[in-house]
């Protein structure tokens, strides 16, 4: 039996992290890296929405995609994304969250049209504002936290300078991953894929 779920188009793509400049690096930010990449790849600026946060409107995979940020701080990203899904008409499961993941090694992306908040603060909080968990997303890992080092704290860290290359890879096959799913609707319910080991 094929694990599908209903064919559906993303309309917007939302990208996880924290505001400011203190964070940009951060491994907690690999959402707004994805996208910041994305709309410079575009060429398209973000600008202020009605609501806590900025977006841009791109061609992404040969279909009109708004491209969002929230301007919150992570554990308040559904304020973002409700917001968002009154301000443009987009019901939760048009929507394609990407964010970091401390459960998956460097390097490793995963796909899910639905599920938990895998102990992902800004998940939680999409999932407790908008009722729902069915959405789309794309984790990215980023590593499991060393021991002895906090997970709190070890989000907050900025990649480590051989970590680059690594990550490099993981934006570019994540926005070509998007670009795709744009362009063809698709009803597969997970995927999981490897682009760079993390030597």
């Amino acid at each position: 039996m094929v694990d599908e779920a209903p064919l559906v188009k993303i309309e917007a793509v939302l990208g996880l992290g924290n505001p400011g400049r203190r964070y940009a690096e951060n491994r907690h930010n690999l959402g707004y890296m994805v996208l910041d990449r994305l709309a410079f790849l575009k060429k398209e600026e973000f600008i202020r929405g009605d609501g806590p946060f900025v977006y841009c409107r791109a061609v992404v995979g040969d279909r009109s995609l708004y491209l969002c940020k929230p301007t919150t701080y992570m554990n308040n990203s559904g304020k973002a994304a409700i917001c968002l899904g009154k301000y443009f008409g987009i019901g939760p499961e048009n929507m394609l969250v990407v964010s970091d993941d401390c459960n998956l090694p460097l390097g490793k992306i995963r796909y899910r049209s639905s599920g938990s908040d895998g102990g992902h603060n800004g998940l939680a909080s999409i999932i407790r504002i908008l009722h729902s968990r069915e959405f789309r997303r794309l984790r990215l890992g980023v590593n499991l936290n060393p021991p002895g080092v906090p997970l709190e704290d070890y989000v907050l860290e900025d990649f480590d300078r051989d970590e680059f290359e690594s990550i490099d890879q993981v934006i570019t096959a994540a926005i070509g991953f998007i670009e795709d799913l744009a362009a063809n609707a698709t009803n597969k319910k997970s995927a999981t894929f490897t682009v760079t080991a993390n030597n």
